[in-house]
């Protein structure tokens, strides 16, 4: 087995390092509540370039006028966190979100240091939650969750999808949010503490243990002291790293790919792969799985090079991410704003008035419309089946990965719909608004794909439609995994 592990932060790093100097107060006054509402409105509306792709005109306007509300009554920045949280996931918009990485140092550390998180983590699989992992001796590994702080679990994750963040309707990807098995941070630990305080310090919390009901009140904990009791159990935490092995008793190669993103990492993925297809020509290998299932995305160019040693002749797509808001940004927000490359501010000369379409009254970047790109096959390409496994997680660079997958038919996608949207994805060019008071962030895409009114609002549906439950997870079954064995074997209805 072969693999590299970095940990995926993509761009937060350098972030930390830019933000504009913005002290976190620790309460707001009414006037600072209202400033940081007036330019996180101001900073979105004049720059989001797909504020109505989901939405109607008079559906956004609702949701700016609930965050006026809400955002001016906030007396902390967490309070003013769950306003600007909930702007940003109505808008559906997958790279519009208050990552909690880029929020203002004092603003990040009370939500990630606090000690008000759960002492266990979860999985929620058809609406009933499992727990994965615990700190705390009244609950235990693959004991049923039944209701968190009162709340019955089956009403959690409808509390929850306000806040959840996601592509039009990806519900999918709003749900893997909750869950702790996943490279990011769950939004447990993030936005429920916040919703259900812990009273006293503890959460009250109901289970089902071997058929019985079993209630107990848990300390809150920090997400440090929880990782330090979980490592003191022998718990190793997942990797991101690439793996490569070969099950030769079945002629098959194994590829895990749990990120796209690499940026500052010494990793060289083209060499990974130019050795793993090497060594599957070498042994003879007749299969391929390649799993992309935690992968959210990072770098699109990746996925162009794993298809290039799949395809048999060369294959065409047209990539147009070129909408955009504005032609300059206006300069009352300017100050507010930071990113990695300050070109992003001025378009001047470089984009024309979308007259027509869903996008009418827009901006397209004329360099960036309509560019039809062609991928090469490898000198060597692996001729025999392969199997992508996808789901829900896959919602940027891999969700398009998936789409050129099927498009091309280089390979069966095995698992769940995807996470991203038909519709084109907002992204490619990005920047962060920084609240003067609070410390609340908020990333905000400025490139949109361009779509027809036509265009289904959906994810990438996989050949073969594997769905998960919850016995299977409690039983710790890979059911996709397995439907991939069985479609190799000859054997997958």
């Amino acid at each position: 087995m072969r693999s590299f592990s970095f940990t995926q932060l993509f761009i937060s790093t350098f972030i930390a390092t830019v933000l504009p100097c913005t002290t976190a107060l620790a309460q707001l006054t009414p006037d600072q509540a209202k400033q940081d509402v007036r330019v996180l409105t101001s900073a979105l509306k004049a720059l989001h370039p797909a504020l109505t792709k989901y939405k109607s005109q008079t559906e956004i306007n609702l949701a700016f006028a609930a965050f006026e509300t809400r955002g001016s009554a906030a007396k902390t920045p967490a309070e003013m966190y769950l306003a600007a949280t909930a702007l940003a996931a109505g808008i559906q918009c997958g790279h519009t979100w208050t990552n909690v990485l880029n929020q203002q140092r004092d603003a990040r550390a009370a939500l990630l240091d606090a000690a008000n998180k759960l002492p266990f983590t979860l999985s929620q699989v058809e609406n009933r939650w499992l727990v994965l992992a615990s700190a705390d001796l009244q609950v235990k590994a693959g004991d049923e969750v039944l209701a968190l702080g009162g709340v019955p679990t089956q009403q959690i994750a409808a509390r929850m999808m306000p806040y959840l963040r996601a592509d039009g309707s990806s519900d999918g990807k709003r749900l893997r949010q909750l869950n702790h098995d996943r490279f990011d941070f769950s939004q447990m630990d993030i936005v429920w503490p916040l919703l259900v305080p812990p009273q006293g310090g503890a959460h009250a919390v109901m289970l089902k243990r071997d058929g019985r009901d079993v209630s107990a009140t848990v300390h809150a904990i920090t997400l440090d002291a929880r990782k330090k009791a979980f490592a003191a159990q022998g718990i190793v935490e997942a990797t991101d790293a690439w793996t490569f092995r070969i099950d030769a008793a079945r002629s098959a190669g194994i590829l895990r790919m749990p990120t796209f993103s690499f940026w500052r990492s010494k990793f060289d993925w083209k060499n990974f792969l130019l050795e793993t297809f090497a060594e599957l020509h070498a042994k003879r290998v007749q299969n391929l799985i390649i799993d992309i299932r935690d992968n959210e995305g990072g770098d699109g160019a990746i996925g162009g090079e794993v298809l290039r040693y799949l395809l048999t002749t060369p294959f065409q797509f047209v990539s147009d991410q070129s909408t955009t808001a504005y032609e300059r940004v206006p300069y009352p927000v300017v100050k507010y704003l930071d990113t990695w490359d300050y070109s992003f501010f001025d378009r001047t000369g470089q984009v024309e008035k979308i007259a027509s379409g869903p996008q009418a009254g827009l901006f397209s970047v004329k360099a960036r419309a309509k560019q039809t790109q062609t991928i090469v096959p490898a000198t060597q390409i692996f001729s025999g089946k392969t199997l992508v496994l996808i789901g829900p997680e896959n919602s940027s660079a891999t969700f398009q990965f998936a789409k050129l997958v099927k498009e091309s038919r280089a390979a069966t996608l095995v698992g769940e719909p995807t996470g991203g949207n038909l519709r084109g994805l907002n992204g490619g060019q990005l920047l962060w608004v920084t609240l003067p008071n609070s410390g609340v962030a908020v990333d905000i895409p400025l490139l949109a794909g361009a779509y027809e009114a036509s265009t289904p609002d959906a994810g990438i549906s996989p050949d073969l439609i594997v769905e998960s439950t919850f016995e299977a997870k409690k039983a710790r079954r890979d059911l996709v995994m397995e439907a991939a064995w069985k479609s190799i074997a000859g054997t997958a209805k």
